[in-house]
């Protein structure tokens, strides 16, 4: 995968407070880098589950996966001191995107599947 590295420090407090809030804007753009760069591997991940899917005509839902999925963000966020519905309710973004992406492959009929999966992304 080609994610960024995390900071494993926070920033340390330099004296100046313009200076320190500038560091501490870098770190969130690092983060946030790395955070857009996992949600873009979760989708090409998530396309590669559509093309298998697709190929062995396994259908798209899978009884209990979400719950999996759910259960492992709520996990998570108690284990993390982190807002449990919030996590909730990204994790439902993420997944809802996920079942869309794997739909449009599995429905295509693989004449225009790279178009429709283009604009499956490009609605995100």
């Amino acid at each position: 995968m080609s994610t960024s590295p995390l900071p494993t420090t926070p920033c340390q407090p330099a004296g100046n407070p313009h200076e320190d809030l500038e560091r501490l804007r870098d770190e969130l753009d690092v983060i946030d880098k790395a955070l857009l760069a996992a949600i873009r591997d979760r989708l090409a991940c998530c396309r590669q589950i559509g093309l298998h899917k697709k190929r062995n005509g396994i259908p798209m839902m899978q009884a209990g996966r979400i719950g999996v999925v759910q259960q492992r963000a709520s996990l998570f966020a108690q284990q993390h001191g982190l807002n449990g519905e919030f996590l909730r309710q990204l994790y439902e973004l993420i997944i809802e995107e996920a079942c869309r992406l794997e739909d449009a492959i599995i429905q295509s009929d693989g004449s225009d599947l790279d178009q429709r999966i283009v604009v499956a992304v490009k609605q995100s």
